[in-house]
C-alpha cells in the first residue's frame, strides 16, 4: 500500500499549514520543526509511516517519510507475526468443526491482545475479524457480521481504508449467510452493512444496491 502524503506549507513569517491546518510558529526554522512535530502525531495516531511533502517559501519542495518509534512497518497488521501460530491453529479448530476449541482459543486470544495492545491496536482488530469468522461458523452469523463491522470501523478510524475493505468484505460474506432464518437480524444488520459499504463510493457502490435490495427482501418476510 503506498505510503499516504501529508503537504505542510511554510511561510516566510514562521506560519506552516500542515494539511490544510495552520500551526503558527516564531521563524521559519521553528515551523519547520512545528510540521515535523504535527505529521509525527498524525503517524501515532494514524499507525502508520507519513510521506510528508514540505514546500519552503520559495517553492522548493523536500520529500521525507516519517516514521516515529511506535509506529509499525506492517501497518495493517497483515503479518501479525508474533501470534500468527495461535490464529492459524484457531483457523483449523474451526475448519474441522470444533467449535468450542476455537472459540475458547480465539477468546482467549483476543483478551490478551486487547490487554498487551488495546483494543484499537491493529493486532486487535485483526484477532476479532477472526472470531467473527468462528462465531459463524459455529452458527452465529449474525453475531460474526457485526463483530466484522465493528472491525471495519475501527480501521476507518485508524485511517487505513483497505484493511476496512476487507472487513466489510468479511461483513459481506457472513451476512449472506444469514439467508431467510434471520431475517430480523439480517435487515438491520444489512442497513449497516450498506452504511459502511458508502463510505467507500464507487467501490462499494455495486455491492451497496446489491444489499439494499436483499434488506427489501428481507422486510417483507
Amino acid at each position: 500500500m503506498a505510503v499516504e502524503r501529508v503537504a505542510v506549507d511554510l511561510a516566510t513569517d514562521g506560519r506552516v499549514w500542515v494539511d490544510g491546518v495552520e500551526v503558527r510558529a516564531a521563524s521559519v526554522e521553528a515551523a519547520r520543526a512545528a510540521a515535523v512535530a504535527r505529521v509525527e502525531d498524525l503517524a501515532r495516531r494514524r499507525r502508520r509511516p507519513l510521506r510528508m511533502v514540505a514546500r519552503d517559501p520559495d517553492g522548493r519542495v523536500h520529500e521525507v517519510e516519517v516514521a516515529p518509534p511506535g509506529v509499525p512497518a506492517d501497518p495493517d497488521a497483515r503479518t501479525i507475526e508474533p501470534y500468527s501460530g495461535r490464529m492459524a491453529a484457531i483457523v483449523e479448530a474451526s475448519r474441522r468443526g470444533s467449535h468450542p476449541t476455537a472459540e475458547r482459543a480465539v477468546e482467549a486470544l483476543r483478551r490478551e491482545v486487547c490487554e498487551e495492545h488495546g483494543p484499537g491496536h491493529p493486532y486487535a482488530l485483526r484477532v476479532r475479524e477472526l472470531h467473527a469468522i468462528v462465531a459463524a461458523r459455529a452458527g452465529r452469523p449474525a453475531e460474526g457480521v457485526a463483530m466484522a463491522l465493528d472491525v471495519a470501523e475501527g480501521w476507518r478510524v485508524l485511517g487505513s481504508p483497505d484493511a476496512a475493505w476487507e472487513a466489510i468484505q468479511c461483513a459481506g460474506t457472513l451476512w449472506e449467510r444469514l439467508g431467510g432464518v434471520h431475517s430480523g437480524s439480517g435487515a438491520w444488520l444489512g442497513e449497516r452493512l450498506a452504511h459502511a459499504l458508502a463510505r467507500h463510493g464507487e467501490r462499494g457502490a455495486s455491492a451497496r444496491a446489491a444489499v439494499l435490495r436483499r434488506v427489501d427482501q428481507l422486510r417483507m418476510k
